[in-house]
């Protein structure tokens, strides 16, 4: 076994335990933890609890290479090269000149923390090679004539070899450039029969090595094929590469042969797959979520970007009104090729546009690991009006409920194993706290049981939306566990200026003013619905209909619409509220702005944080979010506290005293306290005396 393997099983070991032994702490408190995130000075760290592995930060200059001066086959070697060599510490960047955003753009980013170096042109190609060589193994050989899947074969046994997939036309070539490398593994003598063949070869004499927590799904294909994307992140990891069509039953089959050795909660695929739902609903079934990845570039160095999340805070909430509210929600977000590419095409290029109008952006909350300076820079250049939610359903792409009939695809539930639905859910609640996210968007549909597990399990989350993409119109919206909102979407998939105000007119045309009503879109941002489109279409819904509608971002809908319906509703993010504090601390506001990022501290004695409701209400749930929350040690987390609840800011009744906490958070249910007044007193602060407070939510029922 080699080193990085020892240090991935050992933080595995470490970061398990520690959820166990911190989850039995209290019973009161319902916050679930995830493993602590850090980034090590050299190799990378997985605990259990997290999907992807993090790197140590970049080289200061990264020497880089163009792949588009790359052949097939030498894409293959040189992303497993960058894979190797990564796993130390990040410093080859593999980059994509005619990438839409531009091939330096990232690195011209600030904040992400790399930079370019030397850029080794074609002709000297085999120098980066030279240069790197001392860290593999040797070289593993195919014959891509034979079959294009002993690509992914070579690749795969490379990732746990610790060397490079090589063909036999780059063989000859390293030999004329004098790259003295030993063949570790030839694989040109097997005679396999196309993927069947060749990935039943790969199941029964390297699967047992390889990691049983990642898959990389790409297509070899000469022409049209995966050739770079995220194969560097198999050969850190050691992970299989493989291609199987989920329409075929034999490749379906096959596939589930490795998924089944797979734990959800613990598994991710990356890449893509034949045709998406075939190979979705094949993974969901397991209930293992897809990264769709098939043209994102150097994972092994976005990986290494810092990894604390500055999540932005959040506006207040507009106070319920009689109107039609609407949200409209921009799809695709689940694919974290679109957050490198296209998303930030799209973004910066209707950077006057955002904030005109709210939308809710569609993102993956795998970003936390994989590229946490990519999210960071779009949480840094968000308005106020940009609100973001998890693309489907959560993290990574899984199909609760197909409603759309494709082949390989038939309609119903494919994650219908509980055990395996609560893994993906429990993984899900992780990245909406890392993230700070609280909206998914889930394709398609989940029926109660899986609802159940999203409310149960998804501490974090304040609504969620469903669809009928298109041939189960008896999909409906509903209210699971008195706690979280399913919305069904009025158009799953909105692709044209008529289509999406053709709707809009007549769901307002409509509304018979008894009420408040709500309305949620989600919008194709491959066509023409860009921001632009849509600040016009409400800017003339508001013309036509005035005061009867406003449009709102995704948080700001379920917190309405929650209030609408009498379902404890996070008053906290209302206008009405107002927080004080003891002297000599911080701002108190910073303890209710919707994110845990910014922090109220008080390096006092006896600090304290007090909440006016504006009017008497019946709180049924608190969450105070502490130091941890925020990205810092654990070990600054407010460890002994009193919570209090009064009528008239005079007499106060106890409603909970922790002491011994090193939790990130406390959530605690409750029967139904009456109370107008909320306050917080520090009685031990941690482990440097400073109180933090990093984010407060109050959850009260409407009141008339």
């Amino acid at each position: 076994m080699h080193s990085y393997f020892k240090t991935t099983a050992l933080w595995g070991i470490l970061g398990l335990s520690g959820i166990q032994i911190a989850a039995s702490q209290d019973a009161r408190n319902r916050y679930v933890p995830f493993p602590e995130v850090g980034q090590p000075k050299e190799g990378i760290l997985w605990p259990m609890g997290q999907a992807l592995p993090t790197f140590a930060a970049p080289s200061r200059s990264l020497d880089a290479i163009d792949v588009r001066s790359l052949s097939v086959d030498e894409q293959l070697a040189f992303a497993a090269l960058q894979g190797i060599v990564n796993r130390q510490q990040p410093r080859i960047l593999l980059f994509d000149s005619r990438a839409g955003e531009g091939g330096d753009t990232w690195a011209r980013t600030k904040g992400v923390d790399f930079s370019i170096g030397r850029i080794f042109e074609q002709r000297e190609r085999y120098e980066l090679m030279k240069k790197y060589r001392g860290e593999v193994t040797g070289v593993v050989l195919y014959d891509a004539e034979k079959s294009e899947h002993y690509r992914n074969l070579a690749t795969s046994v490379a990732g746990v070899e610790q060397a490079l997939p090589v063909s036999n036309k780059l063989w000859t070539r390293l030999v004329e450039e004098g790259i003295g490398l030993g063949v570790v593994k030839d694989l040109r003598s097997l005679d396999c029969s196309g993927p069947i063949g060749i990935y039943e070869h790969l199941y029964e004499n390297y699967w047992p090595r390889c990691s049983k927590r990642m898959i990389v799904s790409a297509r070899p294909d000469t022409r049209g094929g995966d050739h770079h994307h995220t194969r560097d992140m198999a050969a850190a990891t050691g992970s299989a590469v493989i291609w199987l069509d989920g329409r075929i039953p034999e490749e379906r089959e096959l596939m589930g042969k490795f998924l089944g050795e797979m734990k959800a909660g613990e598994a991710i695929i990356l890449g893509w797959y034949t045709t998406e739902r075939s190979g979705i609903t094949t993974a969901s079934a397991y209930g293992i979520g897809t990264l769709p990845a098939d043209y994102f570039v150097s994972s092994t160095v976005f990986a290494g970007t810092s990894p604390r999340i500055e999540v932005p805070p959040v506006p207040k909430v507009p106070r319920l009104s009689n109107k039609v509210y609407v949200a409209l929600f921009v799809s695709d977000g689940d694919n974290i090729q679109y957050n490198q590419h296209a998303m930030r095409i799209v973004w910066d290029r209707e950077r006057e546009t955002r904030g005109k109008v709210p939308l809710t952006w569609t993102i993956s909350p795998s970003l936390v690991d994989i590229a946490p300076g990519i999210m960071n820079y779009y949480y840094r250049t968000a308005t106020a009006k940009d609100c973001f939610a998890t693309g489907p359903s959560g993290m990574g792409y899984l199909i609760p409920c197909n409603t759309l009939i494709e082949e390989g695809a038939p309609l119903g539930a494919f994650a219908v194993d509980r055990g395996r639905m609560d893994g993906y859910t429990r993984l899900t609640e992780s990245y909406l706290q890392r993230s700070g996210l609280r909206v998914v968007t889930i394709w398609d549909n989940a029926n109660s049981v899986q609802r159940a597990s999203y409310e149960k399990n998804c501490r974090s989350l304040i609504g969620a939306t469903v669809q009928n993409f298109k041939d189960v119109p008896s999909v409906r919206g509903g209210v699971s566990g008195g706690r979280v909102r399913f919305d069904k979407l009025v158009i799953p998939y909105a692709g044209s200026y008529e289509h999406l105000k053709g709707s809009l007119q007549e769901e307002l045309g409509r509304w018979d003013g008894e009420g408040p009503h709500f309305l949620a879109y989600q919008v194709d941002i491959w066509g023409r619905l860009k921001p632009k489109i849509l600040v016009e279409i409400a800017r003339e819904m508001k013309a036509e209909f005035g005061e009867q509608v406003e449009f709102v971002r995704g948080d700001h809908y379920f917190n309405l619409s929650n209030q609408a319906s009498r379902v404890p509703f996070d008053i906290s993010l209302t206008d009405e509220v107002s927080v004080s504090c003891s002297e000599g601390a911080d701002d108190a506001a910073l303890s209710n702005d919707g994110t845990p990022s910014t922090i109220w501290c008080s390096q006092k004695q006896g600090a304290w944080l007090q909440f006016d409701l504006g009017k008497e209400g019946e709180l049924r749930r608190y969450v105070i979010r502490h130091a941890g929350s925020a990205g810092l040690s654990r070990s600054l987390n407010t460890r002994c506290f009193s919570v209090e609840g009064s009528l008239d800011g005079v007499s106060w009744s106890r409603i909970d005293k922790v002491t011994g906490n090193r939790l990130n958070a406390w959530d605690r249910e409750l029967e139904g306290e009456k109370l107008r007044y909320f306050r917080i007193k520090i009685e031990d602060a941690g482990e440097d005396g400073v109180a933090r407070v990093a984010e407060v939510e109050l959850y009260c029922l409407p009141t008339d």
